[in-house]
């Protein structure tokens, strides 16, 4: 039965293999009606790996992929795409909704289709299911702390010491203020 898929052209998909970790770490996928669709991308994000050259079934087991890295730090790896159907380059940037390569049969597979993989930020295969029609997990990015500091930033003294090679920590008079 066909289901709400956001990374299919067409949106609506159907699942020929589900995910079973450590054996197979994405899902399989085909257009509604078990036909062929256009690939889109899941979200918004930056294009980090490509192949677009894979004929055969030794030369592979991916084939023909896309793998972008997602604005939130997931990334989402999209296989088996027909020979020279890939739309996208490493570096570019891509929209949700947006081509990227149409399904094939290239690579370890056995007909054509849409393996379809999430990572995490640490690049570790999940289940990938619950995100066919839903955002990616959101994962806070840290906020960097600045090198530099400017007149008028507000800080906040976390240990000063005898020296810079020293590990005797001294107790600052003031702990936080404004530099001036």
């Amino acid at each position: 039965m066909a289901r709400a898929c956001r990374v299919l052209e067409g949106g609506l998909c159907e699942i020929t293999q589900f995910y079973k970790a450590g054996y197979h770490n994405g899902i399989d996928l085909v257009g509604a009606g078990y036909t062929l669709a256009w690939e889109v991308a899941h979200s918004d994000g930056i294009v980090v790996a490509t192949r677009n050259d894979c004929n055969s079934f030794e030369d592979g087991s991916y084939g023909n992929y896309v793998k972008i890295r997602h604005d939130d730090g997931y990334y989402t790896l999209y296989a088996h795409g027909a020979y020279g159907t890939v739309q996208k380059n490493v570096g570019d940037r891509v929209k949700r909704g947006e081509r990227i390569m149409y399904m094939g049969n290239t690579g370890m597979s056995y007909g054509a289709h849409l393996h379809f993989e999430v990572r995490t930020p640490e690049d570790t295969r999940i289940d990938p299911t619950p995100y066919l029609d839903s955002d990616l997990p959101y994962t806070p990015k840290p906020t960097p702390e600045p090198t530099t500091w400017n007149i008028g930033d507000n800080v906040c003294i976390n240990g000063v010491y005898v020296s810079s090679d020293s590990e005797e920590k001294l107790e600052p008079a003031v702990n936080h203020g404004k530099i001036t």
